[in-house]
């Protein structure tokens, strides 16, 4: 009764593992793809910081806009010396080209803006001109910049954990 092969027992012991191994390998594929779609938000946050003190910087104003949802093809597709703008194909002073809207997957809809409402980074003007603010929302908080997992707030001074003031 020399008989080779594997027991039943051996088999459900490897199928285990694996199966362990593998919703293991899926959960840290899912936070790191969270990971990488919050770092893209914070990057397009970023951006807008840059091309609005350009703005600042040329025109001594922030532009006009109250809720407007950043990315949006209809109002604020890019920033000229005009402000947002659906298109600046005719402007001669372009900040940004293309104002990317957020990305909302995994997101779960706490800064909405816009007619109709919706997902985006929403800027608003403030000070008469001389602030603006970004609402903007992120799947994983990050203490190091003191940003939280959900609502975060950028201005000319910087970003902040939770709504804008």
């Amino acid at each position: 009764m020399n008989k080779k092969g594997f027991t039943l027992l051996e088999l459900l012991v490897v199928l285990a593992i694996i199966g362990i191994v593998g919703v293991l390998a899926a959960v840290a594929v899912n936070s790191a793809r969270s990971q990488q779609r919050d770092a893209s938000r914070l990057s397009h946050v970023r951006q807008f910081q840059s091309a609005l003190e350009d703005f600042f910087n040329e025109t001594n104003s922030y532009p006009q806009g109250e809720s407007l949802p950043l990315g949006d093809s209809a109002q604020s597709a890019c920033l000229s010396a005009d402000g947002f703008l659906a298109d600046c194909s005719t402007e001669n002073t372009v900040f940004m080209r293309i104002v990317t809207p957020t990305l909302a997957k995994g997101l779960d809809g706490a800064v909405l803006c816009g007619t109709p409402s919706r997902q985006a980074f929403c800027y608003s003007q403030s000070l008469s001109g001389a602030g603006y603010q970004i609402e903007f929302e992120l799947e994983n908080g990050l203490r190091e910049l003191g940003l939280v997992k959900g609502i975060n707030c950028a201005s000319p001074d910087g970003m902040e954990g939770g709504r804008c003031s």
